[in-house]
C-alpha cells in the first residue's frame, strides 16, 4: 500500500482540525468558531442518544440548540481520537471516537461511541455537512442535560 502523498496529508490534516474546532467551539462555548466548522444546511443524526429522528436543519439552527443544550453545565470536555479519514475529491469522511463528559453541580454525566461526519471542502475550508453520533456506552445521570437546559433557559448563560 503505498503513502498518501503531501497533498493528501495536508488535505486530511485539514479535515482533522474542523473536527477538533468543533469540540474546542463546543467547550470553549465559542460558539463563532463552532459554527464555522459547519455547511450552512446540515445533516444531524443523534438518534443513539436521544431518540429522536435524523433531520437536516440550517447550521444556525443547529448551533443555536447546542448551544442552549450545553451551556448550562459548568463544563463539558469533548474528546475525539482515532480519526479515520477518507477523502474523494472535495468531500471526505471523518470516524472517529468521541468521549463527552458533561458536569454540573458536582455531578458527572458522560457518553462514549463514535462520529461519523461528511465535510465538503468550501471556499474557506473543510466544513462539516453531515454529522452522526453514535452513544456506545454511557455512565452517570442523564437528567443532567435537562437541568443545564433548563439553567441556560433562566439566563445563566455567560458566554
Amino acid at each position: 500500500m503505498a503513502l498518501p502523498s503531501l497533498d493528501e496529508w495536508i488535505e486530511r490534516r485539514a479535515v482533522r482540525d474542523t473536527v477538533l474546532r468543533y469540540a474546542r467551539g463546543v467547550d470553549r462555548r465559542n460558539w463563532e468558531l463552532f459554527r464555522s466548522c459547519f455547511c450552512d444546511e446540515v445533516d444531524i443524526d443523534l438518534s443513539s442518544w436521544n431518540g429522536q429522528p435524523a433531520s437536516t436543519l440550517p447550521a444556525d439552527t443547529w448551533v443555536q440548540g447546542v448551544r442552549a443544550g450545553l451551556s448550562g453545565f459548568d463544563a463539558t470536555q469533548h474528546m475525539g481520537a482515532n480519526h479515520l479519514i477518507e477523502r474523494d475529491g472535495d468531500r471526505a469522511r471523518c470516524t472517529s471516537d468521541v468521549q463527552a463528559s458533561h458536569a454540573l453541580d458536582g455531578e458527572r454525566c458522560t457518553l462514549g461511541g463514535w462520529y461519523d461526519m461528511g465535510l465538503i471542502r468550501m471556499a474557506d475550508g473543510w466544513k462539516i455537512r453531515s454529522s452522526r453520533l453514535e452513544i456506545t456506552w454511557r455512565s452517570g445521570d442523564e437528567s443532567l442535560f435537562a437541568q443545564a437546559a433548563a439553567r441556560y433557559a433562566l439566563g445563566s448563560d455567560e458566554a
